[in-house]
C-alpha cells in the first residue's frame, strides 16, 4: 500500500507586497540616500530593495553614483532584484545568510569602507548585521524603511488549509517574523509539523518559540530548500 504523501507548506512573505510606511520613516530613508557621495549600500532581504527603489522613484533621487561604490545584497534573489530595480551589481550572491555576508565585507578590510554602510531594514531588525560590523569596526547606518506586519487573514488562511488539505506535515519557515506571526497557530494544531527553517535567524526564532524544529536550509535557494524537505520525507 502506497503512504500517504506528506503536505508541505512554505510560509513565506511576498516580496512584493511592501506596507506602505509612514511619512517619517519614508523621509528619513530620503535624507541617507541623498548621501550617496558617501554611503555604500547593503541589502539584507528583498523588501528592502523594493523600499529603497519606491522612495528613489516619488522622490526621483539619481542613484547612478552607487555604482561606484561597493554595494552588497544576501544571496542571489536580492541581487538579482537589485540589478533590475536599482541596475546594482552587488557583492555577496554566493552568501545564503546575513552572517555569511558579513564576513565577506569584514574579509574586504574596513580601510576600503571610511563612510557608513547604509542598511535599509525593517522595525524588526534585530541588529545582528549592525553588531557584527560594528564589532569589526565598521561604521553602519541602519534605516527603517518598511513595517512587517502579519497578515490580518494568517488564521483564516491556516483554517481553510486544513480543511482542504489537513494539517501540513511539513512547514518551511523563510523568516522570524513568519515564526512570530504563526507560532500560536501552529501550537494548536491536533498534530504537530515538522520545521524547516531559512537560515540561522529563523532557526533561532523556531527554537525560541519551541516549535519543532527538524531542519535547516544551508542556503536561501530552491535546491537547498527542496534537499531539507526531501530529508524529512
Amino acid at each position: 500500500m502506497a503512504s500517504k504523501a506528506k503536505t508541505v507548506l512554505l510560509l513565506k512573505a511576498k516580496d512584493s507586497e511592501i506596507t506602505p510606511d509612514p511619512e517619517t520613516h519614508l523621509i528619513h530613508i530620503l535624507r541617507n540616500l541623498r548621501n550617496v557621495a558617501f554611503l555604500h549600500q547593503l541589502f539584507p532581504p528583498p523588501r528592502t530593495v523594493r523600499a529603497v527603489h519606491r522612495a528613489c522613484f516619488f522622490e526621483d533621487i539619481d542613484i547612478s553614483k552607487w555604482a561606484e561604490k561597493k554595494n552588497f545584497a544576501v544571496g542571489e534573489a536580492t541581487s538579482k532584484i537589485a540589478a533590475s530595480l536599482l541596475q546594482l551589481n552587488t557583492l555577496g550572491k554566493e552568501t545564503g545568510n546575513a552572517k555569511q555576508l558579513c564576513r565577506l565585507i569584514v574579509s574586504s578590510g574596513v580601510d576600503n569602507f571610511p563612510k557608513p554602510l547604509l542598511l535599509p531594514c525593517s522595525q524588526k531588525n534585530r541588529g545582528a548585521i549592525t553588531t557584527f560590523l560594528t564589532e569589526n569596526d565598521f561604521q553602519v547606518t541602519s534605516v527603517m524603511c518598511y513595517r512587517t506586519e502579519c497578515n490580518p487573514k494568517m488564521k483564516e488562511c491556516f483554517e481553510n488549509l486544513i480543511i482542504s488539505q489537513g494539517i501540513p506535515n511539513i512547514i518551511v519557515f523563510f523568516s522570524p517574523s513568519g515564526v512570530e506571526f504563526s507560532c500560536e497557530i501552529i501550537k494548536a494544531f491536533s498534530e504537530t509539523p515538522q520545521c524547516i527553517a531559512v537560515g540561522p535567524t529563523t532557526e533561532q526564532a523556531i527554537l525560541e518559540a519551541n516549535l519543532n524544529l527538524c531542519k535547516v536550509s544551508r542556503e536561501p535557494n530552491p535546491d537547498c530548500i527542496l534537499e531539507a524537505v526531501k530529508s524529512l520525507m
